[in-house]
């Protein structure tokens, strides 16, 4: 008998590859990276809790571009002129950085990164939707823009749309193959019909409401002034691989200054070898 186990396979190097098969994917909505440092510092929470894809929103940063860390590639899109308002983004691991086949800014409320992926390739937006008492022409546009944005992905890729939804999902009947029943709310708001629209649209489960946490671990919002929390940030994937998110939950350590905490999810993929020359 093998002593190392079955197949010839060593018990170490079979907890290796489980490891390679996980990518550690997040949201958060950082309030603001207009401050100096606030970049870095985002950068040194995300290296702390091993994530390797983070979407951000509310960066604040105006125009679109790349900036190269060491550890971390920074992708942003945001208004063409100086708002100090809305903008969206990527921070992506120095390990995935390699597989990045493209990244396209969509304005100043979404904005997408596409990997090689070993099996299948992995399209991820990140978005900042309207707030729920924002206008409707504005809800409107983006909406159809993000639903226009699915169409376009290529029909085999891995999809996951991920950021601040604003957005409540409850327990409604409506929502039976669009949504799980873990959500911390019992009532849909007008922007979570909204996203269980586009759900239901482009084929996508909300599995930020698929999994069974504790309270703590499924408000992404603190509201200001008291110690309520709204669940209103999500990651949605779309249904044929739906089970390829293996968790999601919200982080109560990463912190930078936000009211928002990070949302992170487990993604059972493997992404492509590289050659580096």
């Amino acid at each position: 008998m093998n002593p190392d186990g079955l197949n010839g396979s060593r018990p170490g190097n079979e907890k290796r590859n489980r490891k390679k098969d996980i990518l550690e994917i997040a949201t958060w909505n950082v309030k603001t990276m207009l401050q100096p440092g606030k970049m870095l510092e985002i950068i040194k929470e995300a290296a702390k809790v091993n994530i390797d894809v983070l979407a951000i929103q509310e960066t604040r940063w105006a125009g679109q571009g790349r900036i190269d860390k060491q550890n971390y590639s920074v992708f942003y899109s945001g208004p063409n002129t100086r708002t100090g308002q809305c903008g969206t983004g990527f921070m992506i691991s120095a390990k995935v950085r390699k597989n990045l086949m493209s990244f396209i800014p969509l304005g100043d409320r979404m904005c997408k990164i596409r990997l090689n992926g070993r099996f299948r390739n992995i399209t991820l937006i990140s978005v900042y939707a309207p707030t729920e008492d924002g206008k409707e022409e504005e809800k409107h546009n983006f909406y159809n823009q993000l639903y226009n944005e699915c169409t376009k992905i290529p029909k085999h890729d891995i999809v996951i749309i991920l950021g601040d939804f604003n957005a409540q999902i409850g327990t409604e009947n409506f929502l039976n193959g669009i949504a799980g029943k873990y959500t911390l709310h019992t009532k849909t708001n007008e922007n979570g019909k909204l996203l269980s629209e586009l759900a239901m649209a482009n084929r996508l489960i909300i599995k930020s409401t698929c999994f069974k946490h504790k309270k703590i671990h499924k408000g992404t919002w603190k509201i200001p002034g008291g110690e309520q929390v709204n669940q209103i940030d999500h990651i949605l994937i779309n249904r044929r691989h739906g089970t390829s998110i293996l968790d999601v939950r919200s982080a109560r350590g990463p912190n930078c200054d936000s009211d928002h905490y990070m949302v992170r999810a487990k993604l059972k993929e493997r992404l492509a070898v590289v050659n580096n020359k």
